[in-house]
């Protein structure tokens, strides 16, 4: 169990003013505990005590002990434990959570919004998850360096897709963090594109977007190759993107630049290019336990970026039936400056 965050949700719960906090989600279980388990976590001002049924009884106990109860009748046990307790007020996360859930607890206990709480605590990492996610893209970047040398025109975006794949596990992460996207050519401009037989071109963009699961904790990136000859308006397009990339991680200032700035200096840069309109999406997203979590980069975000905050810088264009490039990087923020989380050497400006 990791005493420090149990503490600052503790904090959080008396914020609610409630006296508990009944969690949910497989990610704040393992965030708090650090027990992979499904199951409800209920944390009061006293006490601790993870609900799981005898699926996860027995690889929970090693780590919490009697902190673990084994719960045959799901969350009428937590009504039962809260009611012993002596709790009359508890807090739930009312975005992620149930219709359900919610009900059972509300007709007996006065339920606090919880929303988003667990998230925004997540956004801000610790040494220790600092050090899981750079494993994961030190571990990603290797096994993609491995297969980046034999990518060669003719090749099917399937084939690539499985070289990486196999890479991937062979470096020992625990899977991928979402099923691999290779896209050549016109299949690039769907940002979500599964890969095909299809088969590289001469003269057409190449996009790769990969990341690993590593000790709970993921990676994501994608790169973006022109292959074989370079055409001067194919230049052109992935200069700008390469540049709304590079001048928006730039001009971060922890401390002081808001979310919503940092995209704003990405779309800024490629309607020098003319190729703004072909931006679909927003500019990132932090990267944690969820490969998408808090901040999310995008034009509503008022929110001031934070020493602790990873997330993607990730622009992009996409032509239908013509080409896509995205650029992605996985950025930490640190006290004064911000840090390329495992920077491969491989893109430049063209």
């Amino acid at each position: 169990m990791n005493d420090t965050r149990i503490a600052k949700l503790k904090e959080k719960i008396k914020e609610a003013e409630a006296e508990s906090v009944v969690l949910f989600s497989q990610k704040d279980i393992f965030y708090f505990t650090q027990v992979d388990a499904e199951g409800v976590l209920v944390v009061t001002l006293q006490d601790v005590k993870l609900f799981v049924s005898p699926l996860y009884y027995e690889q929970s106990v090693k780590a919490l002990e009697s902190n673990v109860v084994l719960s045959m009748h799901g969350l009428e046990d937590v009504k039962k434990y809260l009611k012993k307790e002596g709790v009359h007020s508890i807090a739930i996360d009312l975005v992620h959570s149930t219709a359900g859930q919610y009900l059972i607890f509300a007709d007996e206990f006065e339920v606090k919004d919880f929303s988003n709480v667990t998230l925004l605590l997540r956004m801000i990492k610790d040494k220790e998850e600092i050090k899981s996610i750079k494993r994961a893209a030190f571990t990603a970047r290797n096994a993609f360096m491995k297969v980046f040398p034999y990518i060669k025109i003719g090749m099917s975006e399937k084939e690539i897709a499985d070289d990486l794949t196999y890479q991937i596990r062979k470096a020992g992460a625990q899977k991928e963090s979402f099923e691999t996207i290779v896209a050549a050519g016109e299949n690039a401009a769907y940002p979500h594109h599964i890969p095909t037989d299809k088969k590289v071109q001469n003269g057409e963009f190449l996009m790769i977007d990969f990341g690993v699961l590593l000790d709970g904790y993921n990676s994501d990136n994608t790169f973006t190759f022109l292959m074989g000859d370079r055409d001067p308006d194919m230049k052109h397009y992935f200069n700008a993107v390469f540049y709304a990339q590079l001048y928006a991680t730039e001009m971060i200032i922890p401390g002081v630049t808001k979310v919503k700035e940092i995209e704003e200096r990405a779309r800024k840069e490629l309607k020098k290019y003319n190729l703004d309109e072909y931006f679909i999406h927003s500019l990132g997203h932090g990267v944690g336990l969820d490969v998408h979590e808090f901040p999310y980069i995008n034009l509503k975000n008022d929110m001031i970026v934070q020493p602790g905050m990873i997330f993607t810088i990730e622009p992009g264009i996409y032509m239908p039936g013509k080409l896509g490039i995205r650029l992605e990087n996985m950025i930490l923020v640190k006290e004064n400056d911000v840090e390329v989380i495992a920077f491969t050497p491989l893109m430049e400006a063209i």
